[in-house]
């Protein structure tokens, strides 16, 4: 048998077991990591992540988009998102995000005609590993493997009273691993998801959001590049379910946000963070994210005649692994 052959079987075996496992580990532990679609549950931005999470009640700026849609429609301006994960153990994390208001204009002949605040944003989230060690049965190297999943998203949402709100996501899922099948064949399969939400703003100083996130969200993997009999496997997304509430009184330069959290697929998960502004431009912002602490700040500044924030968070977590730094710039346009 020629070398060739051998490495594409070991590949083949080692997929299956891990395929088997996988399956075998969902159903008894369901650990988030394990379930598909966990870069969907680490949350976006700096800000968001440093208050522990809990946005679902807040939905401003593009990270509504993920947060709550519903959040969108409320924006009066047009805003960009870069944000980078340091992640431990060769993995990365990216997200870019756009999202404005739509403010349709009424002549004054159609002053009885009421026109309906809207928002729009696109996202682009990416999460990935490299360097994954292939060993043969002798444990020698033989090959490093990856893996890159992608949402492209678009959200749009409408207001259609001045104290409430509604918006949806849609989103395109993409999982890839290159050279997994025979012949260094990449395996890759699509999926498609749908977010919803809902934000009501009674006062200036309370916010209430609702969502339901990863609707029909899946993976429908095919096997025909991986063995010579076709095997197909299903890898769903958890549909989650989320409250949130904001206040900020007595002082509107203070926000407390706690939010929960429950899916198909594991147990209620609890987020609370608060965040401080200082004469209007430094922010400092704490919070637990179901028990891990967070910490981060933000300054605002001009550049170029226009608002740009740098914004930091620092996230803890319970299992031992690398604390994680999460940096974003968000520039109005």
């Amino acid at each position: 048998m020629g070398i060739n052959k051998i490495m594409n079987r070991i590949k083949n075996i080692t997929i299956l077991i891990v395929l088997i496992l996988s399956s075998y580990f969902r159903d008894l532990y369901a650990n988030d990591g394990i379930l598909a679609g966990a870069f969907l549950r680490m949350g976006l931005g700096a800000r968001a992540n440093a208050m522990g999470g809990a946005f679902t009640g807040i939905a401003e700026g593009p990270a509504a988009a993920y947060y709550n849609p519903a959040g969108i429609p409320f924006m009066e301006t047009r805003e960009l998102i870069l944000s980078y994960r340091f992640l431990s153990l060769d993995r990365n994390f990216n997200y870019v995000g756009f999202a404005t208001g739509i403010r349709p204009k009424i002549e004054e002949d159609e002053s009885d005609e009421v026109a309906l605040n809207g928002g729009l944003a696109l996202s682009w989230v990416h999460a990935g590993v490299d360097k994954i060690d292939g060993r043969d049965f002798s444990g020698n190297h033989y090959q490093d493997f990856s893996n890159a999943e992608h949402a492209f998203a678009l959200s749009f949402g409408l207001m259609p009273l001045d104290i409430l709100s509604v918006g949806l996501t849609a989103k395109v899922l993409y999982n890839r691993l290159p050279k997994m099948g025979d012949n260094d064949a990449t395996i890759s399969e699509t999926g498609l998801g749908l977010d919803l939400g809902i934000l009501i703003k009674p006062t200036p100083y309370l916010s209430l959001g609702f969502t339901v996130k990863d609707i029909n969200a899946k993976y429908n993997w095919k096997t025909d590049k991986l063995w010579e009999k076709d095997i197909d496997k299903i890898d769903r997304f958890p549909q989650t379910f989320r409250g949130g509430i904001a206040l900020r009184y007595p002082y509107p330069w203070l926000i407390f946000a706690v939010d929960i959290e429950k899916n198909d697929q594991q147990d209620m998960k609890y987020f609370v963070g608060t965040e401080a502004l200082f004469m209007e431009k430094i922010a400092a912002r704490a919070g637990l994210n179901n028990g891990s602490i967070t910490l981060g700040g933000g300054y605002s500044f001009q550049l170029f005649s226009k608002p740009v924030q740098i914004q930091y968070a620092f996230v803890t977590k319970k299992y031992d692994v690398a604390s994680e730094h999460i940096f974003s710039w968000i520039f109005n346009l």
